[in-house]
């Protein structure tokens, strides 16, 4: 942890170097000043840290306007998929010759936009950081998420953030079910879902929590192959080849305008037929889920947490209009 902090801070340290002698007006902000003014202030959005440096910072843009790009502090540690590649950790100046040059190109990550319904929509959110706070402690960044609630309030909310990888759903208590009903796009009738969560992805998160929710491993491919045909024996490649093949296949594009999702160990059961008629996991360009639930939250990123509970409702799409416009430099 001090390794990593120490590299963040030789980064940051060599950002604001050449910012100086760029002439180049710049804020330094963190959880603690993490504040949405400074970001609509920016004309540029740049993280340094690792992948979820740089959610936490996409969290604070609310339109497609405000261009964003990350640099991975500490490559040898973190794979920083949302960042830039390793080799521009160590040759900053380069980063703002090229986009001084126009040398970039511009990906349109989609996010996804949360609407919810119902009673007690207004709960007070609050970061996942905060559960494993010390009690007593100051609070960091949620009390930004508290503020400006309206006296007259509607019973439905548009969500603010805007998830690049993900929206989860489930009991706070991970080892209770999860009671939800789920519509997939324009059907007319609710599904009744028992299982312990579900996860809502973008392009962007298919490589992400989506992924390992769904992975099959080389044991899994291994049996079910000695299931199809007991005498043959395959090998090791074939089976890494039937791995490496499905695994990537559950990928798809950033600019892609649909949504993938998957329910998390899925209860199918007699007593619980109504599942059966929903896949564990597929594509679609709406969700609409109603809460059954009684301690649940909607995740966004896995950061920011709103309470979803009994009878409150919720709407998940994606929008070109909320896409987050990200820098791309060449590898």
């Amino acid at each position: 942890m001090l390794a990593s902090h120490i590299a963040t801070q030789n980064v940051k340290y060599q950002v604001t170097e050449v910012l100086k002698k760029m002439n180049i007006e710049y804020k330094i902000i963190n959880r603690e000043n993490l504040d949405s003014s400074n970001f609509v202030w920016a004309d540029l959005i740049l993280p340094i840290g690792g992948d979820g440096t740089f959610l936490l910072a996409s969290n604070m843009i609310f339109d497609n306007k405000k261009p964003i790009i990350g640099i991975n502090s500490n490559p040898e540690r973190s794979e920083g998929f949302l960042m830039l590649p390793p080799k521009y950790t160590s040759n900053i100046p380069e980063i703002f010759e090229m986009l001084k040059a126009g040398n970039y190109n511009i990906k349109m990550r989609r996010r996804i936009r949360t609407t919810i319904k119902g009673d007690n929509i207004w709960d007070s959110p609050f970061h996942t950081h905060e559960k494993g706070r010390v009690v007593g402690g100051e609070k960091f960044y949620t009390q930004n998420l508290e503020k400006d609630i309206p006296n007259n309030l509607p019973k439905e909310r548009r969500l603010p953030w805007l998830a690049l990888n993900e929206v989860f759903i489930a009991e706070s208590l991970s080892a209770r079910t999860s009671s939800l009903l789920i519509k997939i796009d324009k059907e007319d009738k609710y599904h009744l879902v028992k299982s312990s969560g579900l996860c809502v992805s973008t392009g962007t998160g298919s490589t992400s929590w989506y992924r390992s929710i769904n992975s099959i491993s080389p044991l899994t491919v291994q049996e079910i192959l000695k299931l199809f045909n007991e005498k043959e024996q395959f090998s090791n490649y074939t089976i890494e080849k039937i791995c490496s093949t499905f695994n990537n296949s559950l990928h798809f594009g950033a600019e892609e305008l649909k949504l993938c999702y998957a329910i998390r160990d899925m209860i199918v059961t007699d007593i619980w037929p109504t599942p059966k008629y929903i896949h564990p996991r597929g594509f679609c360009n709406k969700l609409t889920i109603r809460s059954q639930c009684f301690d649940a939250s909607i995740v966004i990123d896995g950061g920011i947490a709103v309470p979803f509970n009994f009878g409150t409702t919720a709407v998940l799409e994606v929008y070109p209009e909320d896409s987050l416009q990200a820098l791309i430099l060449p590898d």
